[in-house]
C-alpha cells in the first residue's frame, strides 16, 4: 500500500482557530487528503502544536522537528512520500525570519531525501508545503514576536530562494505554496478553520497524485 507521512505542526494536528479545539478525523486536512485519495492510499498524520523545523523552544521540550524526524520515519518506514508542513512556529523563535524557516525546511526534506525510509530501502518522495501568510495576530503573539506577522508575507519567497539552493547542487525539493488556496483564521491568526483545512487536503491530494503517479 502506498503510504503518505504528513509532518506537520498545529495545523496538521488540526487546531480549529474558532472552537480552540481539535478537528474530527476527517475534517482535519490529512483526513481530507486520505478521503480525496482513497483506500489504496495510507495517509499518516504526524501533526504537534508548536512543532518547529530545526529549533530549540525554550521551555516546551520536544518542539524541533529535526529531532524527532528520523524517529518518525523509522516507525513508519517504507514510506513513498513525506510532505513537510512546517515553518510558521519559526517565526516566533527569537531571532528567527522566513529565511529561516525557509531554511529550515528544506533542511527537514533532506533528511527525508538521504533516508532509507522508502519502498526497499530508497528514500521516499518528498513534498514541501509554504505556509500561508498569518492573519492579524492577536497582541500576545505580537508582543512575544512583533516582526512575525510581516515575515510571513515573505513565506512563498524565502521557501523558493531557499529551494532554488538545493537545486543548484542538483537536489530537487518540490513546493506547494498554500497562498491563493487556505487564508489563515482572523480569530487566530497562525491557524486555520475547518474550510481551511478541507481546501489544503484538496489541494495537496491533486500535487501527490502527480507526484507519485496515482489513477
Amino acid at each position: 500500500m502506498t503510504a503518505v507521512l504528513c509532518y506537520g505542526d498545529s495545523n496538521t494536528w488540526g487546531h480549529e482557530a474558532s472552537t480552540k479545539e481539535r478537528l474530527g478525523r476527517w475534517d482535519r486536512w490529512p483526513g481530507v487528503l486520505q478521503r480525496e485519495l482513497g483506500d489504496a492510499v495510507h495517509v499518516i498524520e504526524e501533526g504537534q502544536n508548536g512543532r518547529t523545523t530545526v529549533f530549540d523552544v525554550a521551555f516546551e521540550p520536544n518542539r524541533n522537528g529535526l529531532s524527532y524526524l528520523p524517529v518518525s520515519l523509522r516507525t513508519h518506514a517504507p514510506l513513498d512520500l513525506v510532505i513537510i508542513a512546517l515553518g510558521a512556529n519559526d517565526l516566533f523563535v527569537p531571532g528567527a525570519n522566513a529565511y529561516h524557516a525557509g531554511h529550515g525546511a528544506m533542511t527537514l526534506a533532506e533528511v527525508v531525501l538521504a533516508s532509507d525510509a522508502g519502498p526497499g530501502g530508497r528514500s521516499p518522495k518528498v513534498l514541501v508545503l509554504v505556509p500561508p501568510p498569518f492573519a492579524p495576530l492577536g497582541a500576545w503573539d505580537q508582543g512575544e514576536s512583533p516582526d512575525a506577522e510581516s515575515e510571513s508575507q515573505r513565506f512563498d519567497r524565502a521557501f523558493a530562494d531557499a529551494a532554488a539552493v538545493y537545486a543548484e547542487d542538483g537536489i530537487d525539493i518540490p513546493l506547494l505554496e498554500l497562498r491563493g488556496h487556505v487564508t489563515s483564521s482572523p480569530i487566530a491568526g497562525i491557524h486555520l478553520e475547518a474550510d481551511g483545512h478541507r481546501a489544503i487536503g484538496r489541494t495537496v491530494a491533486a500535487t501527490v497524485r502527480e507526484l507519485l503517479a496515482l489513477d
